[in-house]
């Protein structure tokens, strides 16, 4: 009985305690390995799962440091609303990355960050504590970077495709290579009505994205003859009642709609400012008709005329 015993234990790699005669666990010292430690362990204190944790956590704890602060190469240092302008830079934590200079596709280099300071804004906040919101000051928020009119410094340059082509060109440029289909309603010669109703002008034009292709852009011909782009997106077409018709602005602000510098070419800063003007009227635009903005009785709207609240 007692070798039987024995002989199970001893299989089991379980001795009998020779004071209680009950089987227990072998001692430490025959689990260890030859280097004096059990095995899949560093020390006897930690082993490998924990120097695997930490590892992780020290990585990923440095590669939210680093993305944080490469985030801030632009728009970097913050203003305090509660302190006189520029005398307080709010950095943040972590703070922005040293200098870097980088090479641009189209030839040059730029430095970031620069901490150069934005143009100013014709706004105030509502609130004196950070993160307020703006109210716009200026005459015709529509077309300052505002709200829902933002717009971004981009380059005033057109977008370019592959072979160094435009990107955004009117169907007259490439009207052997691009057609509207058959079946879709053309909007050339449509009159173009203002969320009043009343006529802008009409489509002259079809501005197109070669490199998504995309029709992007109507250019409306004005009633007094100058042409402004409208993009698609804040578009009705109707071939029911033959005519194009936005919900952003009224007849009367198309005239306001920034204009090109070449009539047949558009910049990346161009199309961010007219895209912004339209998203700007969705919440501006029966305020600036109605001269709420820029001063009260003696204001003027985005076409340089007095108006009155």
């Amino acid at each position: 009985m007692n070798e039987g015993v024995s002989q199970i234990a001893g299989s089991a790699g379980h001795g009998i305690d020779p004071a209680t005669g009950l089987v227990g666990s072998t001692t430490a010292s025959d689990a260890v390995g030859a280097w004096g430690f059990h095995l899949g362990a560093v020390t006897q204190h930690i082993d490998g799962v924990v120097v695997l944790f930490w590892a992780f956590a020290l990585f990923f704890g440095a590669l939210c440091w680093y993305l944080r602060a490469e985030d801030k190469r632009e728009g970097y240092p913050m203003e305090d609303p509660t302190q006189p302008p520029r005398a307080h830079p709010l950095v943040g934590f972590p703070p922005p990355p040293a200098p870097k200079t980088f090479t641009l596709q189209k030839g040059g280099t730029v430095t970031l960050p620069n901490f150069i300071s934005p143009p100013e804004v014709p706004a105030r906040h509502l609130h004196p504590f950070p993160g307020s919101a703006f109210v716009p000051t200026g005459a015709n928020p529509m077309r300052d970077p505002i709200g829902p009119a933002s717009w971004v410094l981009r380059d005033e340059e057109p977008l370019l495709m592959e072979g160094e082509k435009l990107q955004l060109v009117p169907l007259r440029e490439v009207g052997d290579a691009w057609h509207v289909q058959g079946g879709d309603s053309d909007p050339v010669g449509m009159p173009v009505v203002g969320r009043d109703d009343k006529v802008a002008g009409h489509v002259r034009d079809l501005w197109v994205d070669r490199g998504a292709k995309l029709l992007r852009y109507l250019e409306v011909e004005l009633n007094d003859g100058r042409r402004r782009l409208m993009p698609v997106f804040f578009a009705n077409v109707s071939p029911k009642f033959r005519r194009v018709k936005t919900r952003s602005i009224f007849a009367e602000q198309f005239a306001a709609i920034p204009e090109l510098k070449d009539p047949d070419r558009i910049t990346a800063r161009e199309e961010d400012r007219i895209s912004a003007y339209f998203a700007g009227g969705k919440m501006f635009a029966e305020g600036v008709r109605r001269g709420a903005f820029g001063g009260g009785a003696d204001a003027r709207d985005g076409l340089g005329r007095k108006t009155r609240a």
